[in-house]
Protein backbone atom coordinates (compact mmCIF):
# COMPACT_ATOMS: atom_id res chain seq x y z
CA UNK A 1 0.00 0.00 0.00
CA UNK A 2 2.35 2.90 1.11
CA UNK A 3 5.26 1.48 -1.59
CA UNK A 4 2.15 2.50 -3.96
CA UNK A 5 1.84 5.64 -3.13
CA UNK A 6 5.61 6.64 -3.12
CA UNK A 7 5.90 5.11 -6.42
CA UNK A 8 2.66 7.66 -7.51
CA UNK A 9 5.25 10.67 -6.36
CA UNK A 10 8.21 9.18 -9.07
CA UNK A 11 5.51 8.81 -11.90
CA UNK A 12 3.55 11.91 -11.19
CA UNK A 13 7.34 13.76 -11.56
CA UNK A 14 7.90 12.31 -15.05
CA UNK A 15 4.63 13.50 -16.42
CA UNK A 16 4.56 16.75 -14.73
CA UNK A 17 7.52 17.34 -17.75
CA UNK A 18 4.73 16.53 -20.59
CA UNK A 19 1.79 18.15 -18.92
CA UNK A 20 0.33 20.66 -16.55
CA UNK A 21 -0.22 20.16 -13.20
CA UNK A 22 -3.95 20.92 -13.32
CA UNK A 23 -4.43 18.68 -16.73
CA UNK A 24 -2.43 16.07 -15.23
CA UNK A 25 -4.55 15.87 -12.16
CA UNK A 26 -7.85 15.31 -14.74
CA UNK A 27 -5.98 12.72 -17.14
CA UNK A 28 -5.02 10.43 -13.59
CA UNK A 29 -8.47 10.68 -12.30
CA UNK A 30 -10.14 9.61 -15.66
CA UNK A 31 -7.47 6.45 -15.08
CA UNK A 32 -8.34 6.19 -12.03
CA UNK A 33 -11.94 5.81 -12.49
CA UNK A 34 -10.94 3.33 -14.71
CA UNK A 35 -8.66 1.51 -12.80
CA UNK A 36 -10.99 1.78 -9.83
CA UNK A 37 -14.18 0.25 -11.36
CA UNK A 38 -12.25 -2.72 -12.54
CA UNK A 39 -10.67 -3.47 -9.13
CA UNK A 40 -13.60 -3.00 -7.24
CA UNK A 41 -16.69 -4.93 -9.05
CA UNK A 42 -14.70 -8.29 -9.34
CA UNK A 43 -13.99 -7.63 -5.74
CA UNK A 44 -17.84 -6.78 -4.54
CA UNK A 45 -19.08 -9.43 -6.70
CA UNK A 46 -17.15 -12.57 -5.95
CA UNK A 47 -17.67 -10.78 -1.67
CA UNK A 48 -13.65 -10.71 -1.49
CA UNK A 49 -14.57 -7.67 0.60
CA UNK A 50 -17.83 -6.60 2.56
CA UNK A 51 -18.30 -2.96 0.63
CA UNK A 52 -20.84 -2.46 -1.48
CA UNK A 53 -22.18 0.05 -3.76
CA UNK A 54 -24.63 2.27 -1.27
CA UNK A 55 -24.95 5.71 -0.63
CA UNK A 56 -27.15 8.22 1.18
CA UNK A 57 -27.96 12.07 1.02
CA UNK A 58 -25.73 13.41 3.87
CA UNK A 59 -22.60 10.89 2.92
CA UNK A 60 -23.09 11.93 -0.66
CA UNK A 61 -22.49 15.32 0.31
CA UNK A 62 -19.54 14.78 2.65
CA UNK A 63 -17.84 12.96 -0.30
CA UNK A 64 -18.71 15.91 -2.52
CA UNK A 65 -16.50 17.90 -0.05
CA UNK A 66 -13.77 15.72 0.77
CA UNK A 67 -13.12 15.20 -3.15
CA UNK A 68 -13.20 19.21 -4.15
CA UNK A 69 -10.63 19.09 -1.32
CA UNK A 70 -8.70 16.39 -2.16
CA UNK A 71 -8.63 16.87 -5.38
CA UNK A 72 -8.82 20.01 -6.59
CA UNK A 73 -7.02 21.14 -3.59
CA UNK A 74 -4.21 19.49 -2.52
CA UNK A 75 -3.64 17.18 -5.16
CA UNK A 76 -3.30 20.29 -7.26
CA UNK A 77 -1.23 22.22 -4.99
CA UNK A 78 1.37 18.65 -4.69
CA UNK A 79 1.18 18.74 -8.44
CA UNK A 80 2.64 22.52 -8.30
CA UNK A 81 5.16 21.66 -5.56
CA UNK A 82 6.60 18.22 -7.67
CA UNK A 83 6.72 20.49 -10.83
CA UNK A 84 8.59 23.12 -8.76
CA UNK A 85 10.66 20.61 -6.28
CA UNK A 86 12.56 17.32 -5.82
CA UNK A 87 10.38 14.19 -4.42
CA UNK A 88 12.99 13.83 -1.50
CA UNK A 89 11.53 17.44 -0.42
CA UNK A 90 8.15 17.17 -1.42
CA UNK A 91 7.32 13.24 0.23
CA UNK A 92 7.96 13.68 3.46
CA UNK A 93 6.08 17.53 3.82
CA UNK A 94 3.29 16.31 2.02
CA UNK A 95 3.22 13.23 4.92
CA UNK A 96 2.35 15.21 7.85
CA UNK A 97 -1.25 14.71 6.46
CA UNK A 98 -1.89 12.27 9.81
CA UNK A 99 -1.31 15.63 11.86
CA UNK A 100 -3.74 17.55 9.85
CA UNK A 101 -6.29 14.86 10.54
CA UNK A 102 -5.60 15.24 14.16
CA UNK A 103 -6.77 19.00 13.63
CA UNK A 104 -9.48 18.51 11.81
CA UNK A 105 -10.45 15.71 13.48
CA UNK A 106 -10.16 17.89 17.14
CA UNK A 107 -12.41 20.86 14.90
CA UNK A 108 -14.78 18.67 13.21
CA UNK A 109 -15.62 15.96 15.26
CA UNK A 110 -14.19 17.05 18.95
CA UNK A 111 -11.47 13.93 18.49
CA UNK A 112 -9.21 14.86 21.69
CA UNK A 113 -5.30 15.58 20.80
CA UNK A 114 -3.17 13.16 23.15
CA UNK A 115 0.29 14.40 24.02
CA UNK A 116 1.81 12.67 21.82
CA UNK A 117 0.48 13.79 18.97
CA UNK A 118 1.32 17.38 20.23
CA UNK A 119 4.91 16.04 20.51
CA UNK A 120 4.87 14.81 17.16
CA UNK A 121 3.48 17.99 15.63
CA UNK A 122 6.69 19.91 17.22
CA UNK A 123 8.91 17.58 16.16
CA UNK A 124 7.45 17.47 12.54
CA UNK A 125 7.08 21.18 12.03
CA UNK A 126 11.14 21.54 13.08
CA UNK A 127 11.61 18.92 10.42
CA UNK A 128 9.45 20.37 7.22
CA UNK A 129 11.34 24.00 8.55
CA UNK A 130 14.73 22.31 8.67
CA UNK A 131 13.90 20.96 5.01
CA UNK A 132 12.96 24.29 3.87
CA UNK A 133 16.06 26.13 4.89
CA UNK A 134 18.36 22.78 3.43
CA UNK A 135 15.91 21.70 0.63
CA UNK A 136 18.74 22.60 -2.27
CA UNK A 137 21.66 20.07 -0.73
CA UNK A 138 22.52 17.57 -2.67
CA UNK A 139 20.39 18.73 -5.94
CA UNK A 140 20.89 16.54 -8.76
CA UNK A 141 19.66 19.15 -11.05
CA UNK A 142 18.20 22.30 -10.62
CA UNK A 143 14.54 22.78 -11.22
CA UNK A 144 12.94 26.53 -12.22
CA UNK A 145 9.87 27.94 -10.52
CA UNK A 146 6.58 27.14 -11.32
CA UNK A 147 6.66 29.77 -14.36
CA UNK A 148 9.49 27.43 -15.52
CA UNK A 149 11.95 29.66 -14.83
CA UNK A 150 15.21 28.72 -14.21
CA UNK A 151 16.49 29.10 -10.59
CA UNK A 152 20.78 29.15 -10.49
CA UNK A 153 22.52 26.14 -8.10
CA UNK A 154 23.82 27.41 -4.85
CA UNK A 155 27.68 27.54 -5.92
CA UNK A 156 26.42 29.80 -8.88
CA UNK A 157 24.73 32.08 -6.14
CA UNK A 158 27.77 31.97 -4.19
CA UNK A 159 30.31 32.86 -6.30
CA UNK A 160 28.61 35.99 -7.84
CA UNK A 161 29.76 39.09 -7.11
CA UNK A 162 27.71 41.23 -4.76
CA UNK A 163 27.18 43.97 -7.14
CA UNK A 164 25.89 41.07 -9.65
CA UNK A 165 22.22 42.72 -10.08
CA UNK A 166 21.18 39.34 -11.69
CA UNK A 167 22.67 36.69 -9.28
CA UNK A 168 21.31 38.59 -6.34
CA UNK A 169 17.62 38.51 -8.50
CA UNK A 170 18.54 34.76 -8.50
CA UNK A 171 19.19 34.31 -5.15
CA UNK A 172 15.97 36.08 -4.20
CA UNK A 173 14.33 33.66 -6.76
CA UNK A 174 15.63 30.72 -5.66
CA UNK A 175 14.66 31.74 -1.93
CA UNK A 176 10.89 32.11 -3.44
CA UNK A 177 11.10 28.80 -4.66
CA UNK A 178 11.93 27.09 -1.63
CA UNK A 179 9.24 29.01 0.02
CA UNK A 180 6.76 27.62 -2.78
CA UNK A 181 7.75 24.07 -2.51
CA UNK A 182 7.04 23.77 1.25
CA UNK A 183 4.02 25.95 1.13
CA UNK A 184 2.32 24.40 -1.81
CA UNK A 185 3.46 20.76 -0.40
CA UNK A 186 1.93 22.22 3.35
CA UNK A 187 -1.29 22.97 1.41
CA UNK A 188 -1.19 19.55 0.24
CA UNK A 189 -0.61 17.96 3.11
CA UNK A 190 -3.21 19.87 4.76
CA UNK A 191 -6.10 19.19 2.42
CA UNK A 192 -5.16 15.26 2.47
CA UNK A 193 -5.38 15.50 6.06
CA UNK A 194 -8.85 16.77 6.02
CA UNK A 195 -9.80 14.80 3.29
CA UNK A 196 -9.92 11.49 5.74
CA UNK A 197 -11.96 13.13 8.03
CA UNK A 198 -14.93 14.20 5.80
CA UNK A 199 -14.75 10.97 4.97
CA UNK A 200 -14.86 8.91 8.27
CA UNK A 201 -17.97 11.77 8.70
CA UNK A 202 -19.75 10.35 5.46
CA UNK A 203 -19.10 6.70 6.64
CA UNK A 204 -20.91 7.18 9.96
CA UNK A 205 -23.21 9.10 8.22
CA UNK A 206 -24.01 5.88 6.36
CA UNK A 207 -22.64 3.46 8.55
CA UNK A 208 -20.52 1.96 6.80
CA UNK A 209 -17.80 2.63 3.79
CA UNK A 210 -18.53 1.67 0.45
CA UNK A 211 -17.12 1.35 -3.08
CA UNK A 212 -19.30 3.85 -4.50
CA UNK A 213 -17.53 6.19 -2.38
CA UNK A 214 -14.26 5.98 -3.60
CA UNK A 215 -15.83 6.13 -7.18
CA UNK A 216 -17.75 9.03 -6.06
CA UNK A 217 -14.56 10.76 -5.15
CA UNK A 218 -12.60 10.30 -8.36
CA UNK A 219 -15.76 11.28 -10.83
CA UNK A 220 -16.66 14.56 -8.70
CA UNK A 221 -13.03 15.34 -8.29
CA UNK A 222 -12.46 14.92 -12.39
CA UNK A 223 -15.56 17.00 -12.78
CA UNK A 224 -14.59 19.89 -10.97
CA UNK A 225 -10.92 20.11 -12.28
CA UNK A 226 -12.48 19.40 -16.04
CA UNK A 227 -15.32 22.11 -15.53
CA UNK A 228 -11.53 24.36 -14.13
CA UNK A 229 -10.07 24.03 -17.15
CA UNK A 230 -12.45 24.70 -19.55
CA UNK A 231 -12.89 27.84 -17.38
CA UNK A 232 -9.22 29.05 -17.62
CA UNK A 233 -9.00 27.50 -21.23
CA UNK A 234 -6.23 25.83 -19.58
CA UNK A 235 -3.08 24.20 -21.83
CA UNK A 236 -2.82 20.82 -21.27
CA UNK A 237 0.50 19.71 -22.66
CA UNK A 238 3.48 21.93 -21.71
CA UNK A 239 5.74 21.10 -25.31
CA UNK A 240 4.44 19.29 -28.91
CA UNK A 241 4.69 15.72 -28.11
CA UNK A 242 6.07 13.03 -31.02
CA UNK A 243 4.55 9.94 -31.02
CA UNK A 244 7.33 8.54 -28.80
CA UNK A 245 6.61 11.11 -26.18
CA UNK A 246 3.23 10.42 -26.58
CA UNK A 247 3.45 6.32 -26.05
CA UNK A 248 5.31 6.93 -23.14
CA UNK A 249 3.00 10.12 -21.57
CA UNK A 250 -0.27 6.90 -22.00
CA UNK A 251 1.74 4.40 -20.45
CA UNK A 252 3.13 7.01 -17.17
CA UNK A 253 -0.69 7.90 -16.64
CA UNK A 254 -1.61 4.52 -16.86
CA UNK A 255 0.81 3.51 -14.10
CA UNK A 256 -0.10 6.78 -12.06
CA UNK A 257 -4.18 6.23 -12.44
CA UNK A 258 -3.74 2.48 -11.35
CA UNK A 259 -1.47 3.02 -8.75
CA UNK A 260 -3.89 5.53 -7.29
CA UNK A 261 -6.58 3.29 -7.45
CA UNK A 262 -4.93 0.40 -6.13
CA UNK A 263 -3.72 2.51 -3.29
CA UNK A 264 -7.54 3.32 -2.26
CA UNK A 265 -8.57 -0.31 -2.58
CA UNK A 266 -5.49 -1.61 -0.49
CA UNK A 267 -6.45 1.12 1.89
CA UNK A 268 -9.75 0.12 2.53
CA UNK A 269 -8.84 -3.60 2.80
CA UNK A 270 -5.99 -2.70 5.42
CA UNK A 271 -8.60 -1.15 7.21
CA UNK A 272 -10.79 -3.93 7.50
CA UNK A 273 -7.64 -5.96 8.69
CA UNK A 274 -6.16 -3.62 11.21
CA UNK A 275 -7.74 -0.78 11.64
CA UNK A 276 -7.59 2.44 10.26
CA UNK A 277 -4.52 3.82 13.09
CA UNK A 278 -2.36 1.22 11.93
CA UNK A 279 -3.14 1.74 8.16
CA UNK A 280 -2.28 5.00 8.26
CA UNK A 281 0.59 4.65 10.08
CA UNK A 282 2.56 2.36 7.57
CA UNK A 283 0.76 4.95 4.68
CA UNK A 284 3.20 6.76 6.50
CA UNK A 285 5.77 5.63 5.34
CA UNK A 286 5.14 6.38 1.63
CA UNK A 287 7.88 8.76 1.49
CA UNK A 288 10.49 6.54 2.34
CA UNK A 289 9.55 4.54 -0.92
CA UNK A 290 9.23 8.06 -2.90
CA UNK A 291 12.71 8.91 -1.98
CA UNK A 292 14.28 5.99 -2.53
CA UNK A 293 12.33 5.43 -6.13
CA UNK A 294 13.59 8.86 -6.91
CA UNK A 295 17.15 8.18 -5.85
CA UNK A 296 16.61 5.22 -7.99
CA UNK A 297 15.24 6.44 -11.52
CA UNK A 298 15.41 10.15 -11.14
CA UNK A 299 18.86 10.52 -10.06
CA UNK A 300 18.17 12.28 -7.22
CA UNK A 301 20.67 12.54 -4.46
CA UNK A 302 19.63 13.47 -0.65
CA UNK A 303 22.75 15.01 1.41
CA UNK A 304 23.67 14.24 4.80
CA UNK A 305 21.87 17.42 6.25
CA UNK A 306 19.02 16.84 4.25
CA UNK A 307 18.34 13.15 5.23
CA UNK A 308 18.76 14.37 9.16
CA UNK A 309 15.53 16.43 8.02
CA UNK A 310 13.60 14.23 6.71
CA UNK A 311 14.10 11.60 8.94
CA UNK A 312 12.94 14.41 11.85
CA UNK A 313 10.09 14.56 9.80
CA UNK A 314 9.18 11.37 9.45
CA UNK A 315 9.74 10.83 13.13
CA UNK A 316 7.47 13.60 14.09
CA UNK A 317 4.95 11.57 12.34
CA UNK A 318 5.66 8.50 14.11
CA UNK A 319 5.80 9.86 17.55
CA UNK A 320 2.20 11.63 16.87
CA UNK A 321 0.18 8.22 15.67
CA UNK A 322 2.42 5.19 17.44
CA UNK A 323 1.12 5.58 20.49
CA UNK A 324 -1.86 4.87 19.89
CA UNK A 325 -0.79 1.03 19.23
CA UNK A 326 -1.08 0.18 22.77
CA UNK A 327 -4.43 1.91 22.96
Amino acid sequence: MAASWGLVSVVNKRLLEDVHPIPLNFLVRIVAIGALLAMTVPLTAFHVWPYGFGINAPAFWYIVVAACVTWLVAFTAYYYSLRAGRVNVVAPVTSTDPLWTAVFALLLMGAALRASTLLGMAVTICGVVLISRWMDDGAATTTGPVDGAVVPPPEAKAAAPIGDTAAQSGVASGRGVTFQVVALSLLAAAGWGLGPVLVEMAENAYGAPSAFMMLESQLIGMLALGGFILWRRAALFTRRLDSRAGTRLIWLLLASGTLEALYAVLFYLVIDQIGAVLAMLLSATAPVFGILAGMLLLKERLSGRLAVAVVLTLGGVFIATAARLFA
